[in-house]
Formats: C-alpha cells, sequence, structure tokens
C-alpha cells in the first residue's frame, strides 16, 4: 500500500497539466474583473491628482586636450601663459558643489516657495508668475512648518492670512513685517500684477535641506567614455524652475571658471605693477643725477673707451637683474609651499623651468582632489591619505628643483657680479669725471633695462588676462521635456494591471495553499487517473425545497439528475435482470444521501423498479428526507426479527420503495458482512430492477468494503470544497486494487463559477420547444455581484 502510494505521488509530480493550472484561477475570473476594475481606477485617480514631475537638461561641453578637447588660443600659446586643461571628472564634482548651488539658491530665491489655488489639487506650486515676492530676514522653525497666506489687495497694500482665512494685519509692500515666525518683506511685481484679492501661498525652507536637495536632484552624466561632453539633469513639479536653476547653475560655474583661470593673472601683474612703482621712483633718481652731473662738471658726452665699458657693464646688469627676478620668483614659490592656504601661487606665470611648471601645475590638481575628497569622505579615508602623500612628494620635489635652481642662480648671479668688478677695475683707468659719469650712466641703464622687461611682462599677462575664455562652451541651453517623468501614466498603467491580475492570483494561491479541499473537476482528473466521473450534480438552488426534487420542475439540478441516469446505463455493462449500486463517500458531508434519494427517483421516474437500502446505520438521514419512521429497517432483517416484506417501505414516488436502517446495533459491521447481508440482497434481486445500497462513508469505517462484493458498480462521491484533497490517494489504490466493482465518481455540490474551473454556470437548457431548464438569467453585472 505504502509502495503504491508513493508511485501515485510519482505520477501525480511528473505531469503537469496546464489546464488544470488554467482552470484553477478562471473559476475565479470575477475576482480579477473586480481587481482590475479597482487597481485601474485607483491608478487614474493617482494619476488625476499626483504631481507631475518634469526633467530639464542641458548639455555642457569641457574643453580637455587629453580626451580632444580644444585648448587655449594657439597665438598666446607661446606666451605659455595658458594652463586650460581639465579634469572632467573634478568638473562633474564641481558642478554638483555646495558652493554653486548656494548661489543658485541666493540669486533666485529659491528658499521661498510659492502657490496659488489649484483647479485639481488644493494649491499648485508657481514659478516666475507670482505678482509678489518675498525677502526673508531672519526666520525661526515656526516660519518653516506654517505656511502664510498673503491676499493682494491691490498694488499697494495686502493682507496676511492664516491657514483657516482669518486675517493678521494688512501691510503695505516693502514694509518689513516682524510676526511670530519672524521677519520679511513683500514686494510688488508690477508686470506679473493679475487682479485684486489676488491669493497666493508662501512656504519658507531651509538653505541648507534645499542645497542638500539640489545636489541629490541634480544629474551630472558624461555622454560618452571617449569625450568631454556632460549632460546635466533635474527633476522639479515646474519645467520653468528646473530650466532657470540650470541656467543659474551655468552662469555660477562659468563665472567661477573664470575667476578662477584669471587669479594667476592677476596675481602676476600685481607683482609687476609692484615692481614698476618702485624702479620708476629709482629711474626718475638716476636720470635726475645724470642732469645734475652733466650741469655742475660740464660733461656733454662719453669718450669711445668709457661707451664701450659702459655698454658691457649696462648688458652685465640686465642679466643680474634678470636673475634677480628669477630668485624672487623662487622666493614667492618657497612662500607659497610654506603656506596652507590652497590656489594659485604668486607670479607663477613669469616660472621659466617647465619642470617646475609642471609640479607646480600637479600641485594644484592634487589640491583640487583633496578639496573634492575632503567634502565627500572620513578624514580617514584611504583615498584622502593617499591624496595628502601624493601632495607631500610633489611639495618635497618642488622644494628640490626651486633649491636647484637656487643654487644654479647664485652661482650665475656671483659670476655676473665677479665680471662686474673687473669692468669697474678697468673703468677706473679713465679720467675721474668720465669715470663718475660711467656710474651714473650704468645705474641708468640698470634701471632702464629693467623697467623694459617688467613692462614686457605687464603687455604679456594683459594679454593672457583680455583673452581668457572658459574651458566650457554650452551646447545645448536648458531645455524641459514635454511630458511628465513622474509619474508615466503607461507605467502607472501597467503596474495596476499587473497588481489587479496579481492580487487574486496571490490570494488564490494562498487561499488554495490554506485550503485542503477539491475545488475543480480538474484536480480529481489530476489526482485520480483511470476513474470515470459520471456526473455533476450542482449545489442545490435556495429556490428548490427539501431534499428529494420534483422530476417535472424547470430546474437544471433534475436535468442532472436525467444526465447521471442516462451515463448510469452505460456503467452497469452487466446483462442481469437486476443492477446493484452501492453508494458511499469519504467523510459525511459529501451529499451521498441526498444523490442516491434523487438518482433512485429518477430511475423510478423512468419506470423502472427501484428499491433504496439505507445501510449507514450510524448516522441514517434518508428515512428523514422521505419522512418516513426509522423503527424497522435493515438491521432488524439482519438480526432475524422482520421479514422483508415487514421492511420494505412504500414511498411517495411511485416505483420507488425503501429500506429504512433501523435501530442502531452495538456490532454494524458485523451486520453488514454476515452471510444475512447476501440474503438479503440475493432476496431484493428478485423483486427489483434496481438496487439503491447507501452506505456509510468509507473513509471512516469499513461498511462499504464489506458490502461491494456484493454489488455491480459503485458510486463514489466527492463534494465541491468539502472532500479533503488527501481522500483522493487512497480512492485511487481503491480503484488500482480493485476493492469495489465498476468504480465511478460522482463530483456533488458544485457551485455556480463551473466544476473545470472556467464557469460555465448551470443556466442552460434544453427546451425543444417544451421550456428552459432554470431561472430566467440574471444580467451580468448582477450575477458578478453575486458572485463576489
Amino acid at each position: 500500500m505504502t509502495n503504491n502510494d508513493s508511485l501515485f505521488r510519482e505520477e501525480q509530480e511528473e505531469d503537469f497539466n496546464l489546464k488544470l493550472f488554467i482552470g484553477r484561477y478562471l473559476r475565479y475570473w470575477y475576482w480579477f474583473i473586480i481587481s482590475l476594475a479597482v487597481t485601474l481606477i485607483g491608478a487614474f485617480f493617482y494619476l488625476r491628482y499626483a504631481t507631475p514631475v518634469y526633467s530639464s537638461s542641458a548639455v555642457l561641453l569641457i574643453k580637455d586636450e587629453k580626451k580632444g578637447g580644444v585648448g587655449g588660443i594657439d597665438a598666446l600659446k607661446d606666451l605659455e601663459l595658458f594652463s586650460g586643461n581639465k579634469l572632467v571628472e573634478n568638473e562633474v564634482e564641481v558642478l554638483k558643489s555646495r558652493a554653486l548651488l548656494e548661489r543658485v539658491v541666493n540669486d533666485l530665491n529659491l528658499t521661498v516657495y510659492y502657490f496659488q489655488k489649484g483647479s485639481i489639487r488644493p494649491v499648485e506650486e508657481i514659478f516666475g508668475t507670482s505678482p509678489i515676492w518675498v525677502q526673508a530676514g531672519e526666520l525661526n522653525e515656526a516660519a518653516y512648518e506654517e505656511p502664510i497666506w498673503i491676499r493682494v489687495i491691490n498694488k499697494n497694500s495686502y493682507e496676511l492670512q492664516s491657514e483657516d482665512g482669518k486675517p493678521k494685519g494688512q501691510f503695505t509692500f516693502s514694509q518689513n513685517v516682524k510676526m511670530d515666525a519672524g521677519t520679511f518683506r513683500v514686494f510688488m511685481v508690477d508686470s506679473l500684477y493679475r487682479k485684486d484679492n489676488d491669493l497666493i501661498q508662501v512656504r519658507f525652507a531651509h538653505k541648507e535641506s534645499l542645497i542638500q536637495k539640489y545636489q541629490e536632484l541634480l544629474q551630472v552624466d558624461l555622454l560618452n567614455q571617449k569625450s568631454t561632453v556632460l549632460k546635466l539633469t533635474i527633476e522639479d513639479p515646474l519645467p520653468n524652475k528646473g530650466r532657470a536653476i540650470l541656467a543659474k547653475l551655468l552662469d555660477a560655474y562659468t563665472y567661477s571658471a573664470l575667476t578662477d583661470k584669471n587669479r594667476e593673472a592677476t596675481n602676476t601683474m600685481q607683482f609687476i605693477d609692484d615692481r614698476l612703482r618702485l624702479i620708476t621712483g629709482e629711474l626718475g633718481d638716476v636720470e635726475k643725477d645724470v642732469e645734475t652731473y652733466k650741469s655742475s662738471q660740464g660733461i656733454t658726452d662719453l669718450s669711445a673707451e668709457a661707451n664701450l665699458f659702459l655698454e658691457k657693464v649696462k648688458d652685465n646688469d640686465g642679466k643680474l637683474n634678470e636673475v634677480d627676478i628669477q630668485l624672487k620668483i623662487l622666493d614667492g614659490v618657497e612662500a607659497y609651499l610654506r603656506s596652507s592656504q590652497l590656489g594659485i601661487a604668486p607670479a607663477t606665470l613669469m616660472v621659466t623651468d617647465p619642470v617646475l611648471t609642471g609640479l607646480l601645475g600637479k600641485l594644484n590638481e592634487l589640491d583640487n582632489q583633496r578639496e573634492k575628497y575632503a567634502r565627500t569622505t572620513q578624514a580617514n579615508n584611504p583615498l584622502l591619505e593617499t591624496v595628502n602623500t601624493q601632495i607631500s612628494n610633489t611639495k618635497a620635489a618642488i622644494r628640490e628643483n626651486v633649491a636647484n635652481q637656487k643654487q644654479g642662480l647664485i652661482i650665475t648671479r656671483n659670476s655676473l657680479q665677479n665680471l662686474n668688478n673687473r669692468f669697474e677695475a678697468s673703468i677706473r683707468t679713465i679720467p675721474r669725471k668720465e669715470r663718475e659719469f660711467v656710474n651714473i650712466k650704468r645705474q641708468q641703464g640698470i634701471k632702464e633695462s629693467l623697467y623694459l622687461l617688467l613692462l614686457e611682462k605687464r603687455e604679456e599677462t594683459a594679454i593672457s588676462y583680455a583673452s581668457t575664455v572658459t574651458d566650457s562652451r554650452i551646447v545645448d541651453e536648458p531645455y524641459s521635456t514635454p511630458q511628465p517623468v513622474k509619474p508615466k501614466g503607461n507605467i502607472v498603467y501597467l503596474i495596476a494591471l499587473l497588481a489587479g491580475l496579481g492580487l487574486p492570483f496571490a490570494f488564490i494561491n494562498v487561499r488554495s495553499l490554506l485550503n485542503d479541499k477539491i475545488e475543480s473537476r480538474l484536480e480529481i482528473e489530476e489526482r485520480v487517473k483511470g476513474i470515470p466521473i459520471l456526473g455533476e450534480v450542482g449545489q442545490k438552488p435556495k429556490n428548490v425545497e427539501g431534499p428529494l426534487l420534483d422530476t417535472n420542475s424547470r430546474n437544471f439540478i433534475v436535468e442532472q439528475f436525467r444526465i447521471l441516469r442516462t451515463n448510469l446505463t452505460y456503467l452497469l455493462k452487466t446483462e442481469k435482470p437486476t443492477k446493484k449500486i452501492l453508494i458511499t463517500s469519504t467523510v459525511t458531508g459529501e451529499g451521498k444521501s441526498f444523490v442516491s434519494l434523487n438518482l433512485a427517483s429518477s430511475l423510478a421516474k423512468a419506470g423502472h423498479k427501484v428499491v433504496l437500502v439505507n445501510t449507514d446505520i450510524r448516522k441514517p438521514k434518508l428515512h428523514e428526507y422521505l419522512g418516513i419512521p426509522n423503527e424497522v429497517g435493515v438491521v432488524n432483517y439482519l438480526i432475524g426479527k422482520k421479514k422483508l416484506d415487514e421492511v420494505i417501505l412504500p414511498t411517495k414516488v411511485e416505483n420507488l420503495s425503501f429500506i429504512s436502517s433501523g435501530p442502531v446495533p452495538p456490532n454494524p459491521a458485523e451486520l453488514l458482512g454476515s452471510p444475512q447481508m447476501a440474503d438479503l440482497v440475493l432476496e431484493l434481486e428478485s423483486r427489483f430492477e434496481y438496487i439503491f445500497i447507501d452506505c456509510s462513508p468509507n473513509g471512516l469505517v469499513t461498511d462499504a468494503l464489506l458490502i461491494a462484493p456484493l454489488v455491480d458498480a459503485t458510486l463514489y462521491m466527492v463534494r465541491h470544497e468539502v472532500t479533503p484533497k488527501s481522500a483522493l490517494g487512497p480512492l485511487s489504490m481503491l480503484y488500482k486494487e480493485q476493492k469495489m466493482p465498476s468504480m465511478a465518481i460522482i463530483y456533488n455540490g458544485i457551485k455556480g463559477t463551473g466544476s473545470y474551473g472556467y464557469g460555465y454556470g448551470y443556466g442552460y437548457g434544453y427546451g425543444y420547444g417544451y421550456g428552459y431548464y432554470g431561472d430566467t438569467p440574471k444580467p451580468l453585472w448582477k450575477r458578478v455581484l453575486n458572485k463576489a
């Protein structure tokens, strides 16, 4: 038995019945319709009342030579005044930096929201069309919690109102207002004035939380890994507000980039101007000395030898001045390294060594990276520590380079000074007046050459300053999508559709897991293969009275018993004049007594002599259905107290006789398995064409197995949502082991959704001119509501 049962389960697990799977859900088609209606209606109202969100975008080109972008102006590259290359990754972080977004929030006054009454929603936000604008002063927390209502009385005054419309005071525009929430001023925008008594709602927001919000909303993406084109995207309920934010952000970014680029030229020009002021004063003094000396000594010009020495000294002094300038520049670089201030080193444009220029540029990039990581990571982050280490190494390399250059420049200066000393010794050989004049002219020449050098550098720096352009270009000005990106109607309806189908699906599955009862004919056919299903009996309508049906009534259930009667003739293949049928079930309440009574009645109405024997001794019901007392019956006959004629009772159905169970004995199984039971059946064969034996449930007692050898066929009752699924396994074993002859199943108590699970109902008829079996069909919507 155990082996057979396991074999049955293996067969059951191997095959997947698509018809059973689909039928399980189609039985509850009305659940899906109701669920879809609810979810789709919910989606409609959600889309109607939800605030739409639009996407605004702009495209920015970063000029990066490393990725093929455009560098500086070619005509100025020879001046080595441009270091225009940028790392695109750094610019992404700059665009999302707090400094730029704070400038955007301040310039657009985004900490103040304006609303007006809407046609669909209670209030709708407006931007750029409000007839007023509010300048917030010192606000406390109360200002951020509750909105204020401003009613524009006319172009000169307005009224503050509470949430419930109560007036709080009347004020003139631009007047400083002091309230419990803080101080603020309201201004009228004359060009946007709409009407008197215009009502505007104003809300205040924290600047810090607003900046953080826009940092999260702003998306900066690289369109192509091989390009330097960035796409800026922000989402906002108002498309014009999103475009305004992006436009202001690009302006702030451009201004910041130009400021950074001009800072280097500004510092250099400041250094040159300081030197020029000093040299100009010294040059004026020297020129006066020349003039004074000439007039006092009566010298008009120098001799050829003096001019020769003077020219050599002037040339040597010019070189010495250049060396001094380079040393001062290197001193400025060292001072920059010692300082903790980040930025561009002073006068780095005049650094001539390309190695030092590269190291300073690298240091500037590393400073930018450190600043970015310091804003976004912890102090002990490995990336930040790595950048700090690289900065320390770069500074050490710069110090070493500066020291080497200074050492070389000092050697050069000493050499030039020694050469000047030799020239001075030679000058001493010329006459005194001429020698003194040479010394004065020499000082004049030194100052003039230095002055000209500084003028040349200032012009180069001025050209750099005037020609400065940003390292970025706006490819696409800010634009917005015509349709909202949130919520998307097709996505919302798709989710509603999936939810409308998924909720009933999940409910049916959970219900099926928790329910161990038979729910469809497909389950019987799948689990009990080979056993024929003789027919189906629907649930008795509420308007049908009594268990014994009127065979002349126009009701579908009567027609079903006619179908059972016809199918029974095909099941009983015996040529015997008397057909013996055993009717049993698994548990009580499956309707075997109801079916046996009405099937026997249907055969009797067809003109057959039928006897109905109640062997359900423990819990008899048939005598109650027929209104016959249960005083004598099968038990009396089996114990020999009554003869057959004394226990056979007539019924109100023509051709139908009945034998009740009789009193309950202490040993029902022994009586039903005794030879007297076989004698009873044998004696009834001589009197009737059909013998129906209503027996106790087979799943509870063995009475049915004791009587089974005496009959020709067995009708096994399976009731919809009553018979446990676990009962089908033992039923299959009974059929395979042939313990009950000619077994067939009657599927009983089916509700209006249909036995196969796809709801054909029972409102059909076979009128053929004589009527319709069933009640007048109700409208579809009423049937759906009744099912629900």
